[in-house]
């Protein structure tokens, strides 16, 4: 493990546990296939709980890319293992007493020689 390993890996873990709140994170594990003739998808999701932080989407970061509604959602490696997030999946969180559901479209992980924390822009759907 490098410096940045042992020296932030454990900070993520403290402060979600603190301030984060739960979220479903829902990994598409297989490719989906459509069938044109039925019309069905099929492919498999892996949910997992892990807690996170949700934010407004900045500004300053947004460079003109992101929409108003956007969302920055920050987790920690150890929500996640050694799993690293892709465009291909998708975050359930509550908002207003209703579940809402939204995908990913920007990643970026911190790291050393491991992850120390995920950021994800997320459009909800």
């Amino acid at each position: 493990m490098g410096l940045i390993d042992t020296t932030f890996a454990p900070i993520p873990t403290s402060v979600l546990a603190d301030w984060g709140q739960n979220i479903t994170y829902i990994k598409t594990a297989t490719p989906r296939t459509y069938n044109p003739t039925t019309g069905a998808v099929t492919g498999s999701d892996t949910t997992v709980t892990v807690k996170a932080v949700i934010t407004r989407v900045s500004p300053r970061e947004a460079e003109g890319l992101y929409q108003t509604t956007d969302l920055k959602v920050i987790i920690g490696a150890s929500e996640l293992g050694t799993y690293y997030p892709t465009e291909a999946d998708r975050i359930q969180y509550q908002q207003d007493g209703a579940s809402r559901e939204a995908k990913i479209i920007a990643i970026t992980t911190y790291r050393g020689d491991n992850p120390v924390y995920h950021s994800l822009i997320v459009r909800p759907q």
